[in-house]
């Protein structure tokens, strides 16, 4: 099948108006203008779009779609503040509303364009449940407040998968492992957890520089995670008087590791990121929602480290639009290409992630996964576009392993009232617990 539309951003390549993708199965097979495809296969039908962008499926590297249930129930304070909030509703969940939530977060995903995540997974159920709706991605498996010699049990009995990086079932799921934090995990843990990743062959992920007090414990020992650290992360000496990214990369777990959020950082840190890790996974609106201030945006890009987007969770977001993620870090560094920050949620995210081979833009061979979008107007440069310059774009169609996920705007598969009614019911109870 050819599916044409008025642009198309290979994302590998030029831009192409007037263009087409030839899918084949699960595959993308060839990119180029509809004329030249349309003669070279002329045997397979034409899908217009007309009036809209076709580019790559997009990849939220960083999400937490198990918490999508607690949307709008925690406010917006900061992170010292929201943590305990946090872990009071959390315990409220069941399992099945934790996978009620997985399934709900998946659907909010597909709906804004996402096919690939970066998932913090708390068992084998989110793979399972996302890889039913169509989504892609590494699921890291959290850990925390753990001794080294336990982190084998700790994920054989979560179900981490026995046989990574790949899971078993689909090709596009990939295994990862997150030690939470620095404030979490003590430095047995995390060094045990960067060498199990590393003679695997998988993701590493961790949150890193995420807060005001995160930065207080490790300087000074205080602070409101001083009692999180003392009851979770062992062996930990906090007040040290150096940053959390400095402490990390001490014990040599920086390398080739995922850094989430990266916001309360020093010039040195910079550095150091840019040096030593896969990628920078940059959450502006969580940031903004818990009151930790934004991200060095210009300065981790003139350090030439790589960017990624992510939503991180409902419980912190209002909602998992990363087109929104996407035009709040342009305003945080306007000299950034409209083109540019297209690129950290399409192939610099799926090269972060690790998953560049497959994802993140329409070469020949990748999965077919693919977003298109219709703009209000007609369209000069689509990059523009996309983030809404000339009026909001709306999302038509989502594609995913050569399957229509989403239709006109509409999950394709049909809303489960058994899952909102479970949805409700989590709601319900985690609002009486909060209050």
């Amino acid at each position: 099948m050819l599916i044409h539309a008025e642009w198309v951003l290979p994302i590998a390549s030029a831009p192409v108006r007037d263009g087409a993708v030839l899918v084949r199965e699960t595959r993308v097979r060839d990119v180029g203008p509809l004329e030249e495809l349309a003669r070279e296969y002329p045997g397979d039908p034409v899908e217009r779009h007309d009036g809209c962008v076709l580019l790559p499926g997009l990849i939220n590297a960083h999400t937490h779609l198990a918490l999508t249930v607690l949307g709008g129930l925690l406010p917006s304070v900061s992170f010292g503040e929201w943590l305990p909030l946090l872990v009071r509703a959390v315990r409220t969940l069941t399992p099945e509303a934790l996978e009620a939530s997985v399934a709900l977060g998946a659907r909010r995903c597909l709906e804004a364009g996402v096919t690939v995540v970066g998932e913090i997974a708390y068992s084998a159920a989110s793979q399972r449940i996302a890889r039913e709706a169509g989504l892609g991605g590494v699921f890291f498996w959290e850990v925390l407040g753990v001794k080294p010699g336990g982190l084998g049990r700790a994920l054989a009995t979560h179900g981490y998968p026995a046989r990574a990086p790949d899971i078993p079932g689909d090709p596009r799921i990939r295994a990862g492992i997150s030690p939470h934090s620095p404030y979490t995990s003590g430095p047995g843990l995390l060094r045990a957890a960067h060498a199990r990743t590393r003679a695997e062959g998988v993701p590493y992920a961790i949150h890193v520089a995420e807060s005001h007090a995160e930065a207080e414990l490790f300087e000074q020992g205080s602070g409101a995670l001083a009692g999180t650290a003392s009851r979770f992360a062992m062996g930990l000496a906090p007040g040290s008087g150096i940053t959390p990214v400095r402490y990390l990369d001490d014990l040599g777990v920086l390398d080739g590791a995922l850094a989430i959020h990266c916001v309360q950082l020093k010039a040195d840190d910079v550095d150091v990121l840019a040096a030593k890790t896969a990628g920078i996974v940059l959450c502006p609106r969580s940031n903004a929602y818990l009151r930790e201030g934004p991200a060095p945006v210009a300065a981790l890009e003139a350090a030439g480290t790589r960017l990624a987007l992510g939503t991180d969770s409902l419980a912190s977001n209002l909602d998992l639009d990363l087109l929104d993620e996407a035009r709040v870090v342009r305003a945080l560094a306007p000299n950034l290409t409209a083109e540019r920050v297209i690129r950290m949620m399409t192939t610099d995210g799926a090269e972060a992630l690790g998953m560049g081979d497959s994802f993140g833009s329409l070469a020949p061979g990748h999965q077919a996964d693919l977003a298109i979008f219709r703009c209000a107007a007609e369209v000069a440069d689509p990059h523009e576009a996309l983030l809404g310059c000339a009026g909001r774009p709306s999302l038509t169609n989502v594609m995913s392993g050569g399957e229509w996920r989403v239709r006109d705007g509409r999950v394709a598969e049909p809303s489960d009232a058994g899952l909102d009614a479970i949805i409700e019911r989590a709601r319900e109870t985690a609002r009486a617990a909060l209050a």
